[in-house]
């Protein structure tokens, strides 16, 4: 039973990780392909407003999930703290630069980091 349950963490975690990687991945060709100076809201701005910080925090559970030690656990744990912190920041920050637009915008797509839920 212990083996399953390391075999079943390890594939859940690692699609996480992978998963994470890969929206990190196209957020960045994304950002480089398309950002210039305007507010984006194509690509993976249409599911949610911070794709990248998405991107990171399913990846470091992911790698809390396959790789269980205090590092990983911690590395999580941090991600959120981070997360909660900053998002009100950068959401601050948007609407003092975009003003309207980014009122639309998050109206539009109301998720900050999971679509229909948070």
């Amino acid at each position: 039973m212990d083996e399953l349950l390391a075999y079943t963490q390890t594939i859940v975690g690692g699609a996480m990780v992978l998963i994470g990687a890969l929206i990190c991945a196209y957020w960045y060709l994304y950002w480089n392909r398309n950002y210039r100076g305007s507010l984006l809201t194509g690509g993976p701005y249409a599911a949610v407003r911070h794709p990248l910080y998405t991107g990171f925090m399913v990846l470091t559970f992911g790698l809390a999930i396959a790789v269980p030690f205090l590092e990983t656990l911690m590395l999580a744990a941090i991600t959120l703290v981070v997360l909660a912190i900053f998002i009100p920041k950068e959401e601050r920050t948007l609407l003092e630069q975009y003003g309207k637009k980014y009122k639309e915008y998050a109206k539009r797509v109301p998720w900050k980091l999971i679509p229909k839920l948070y």
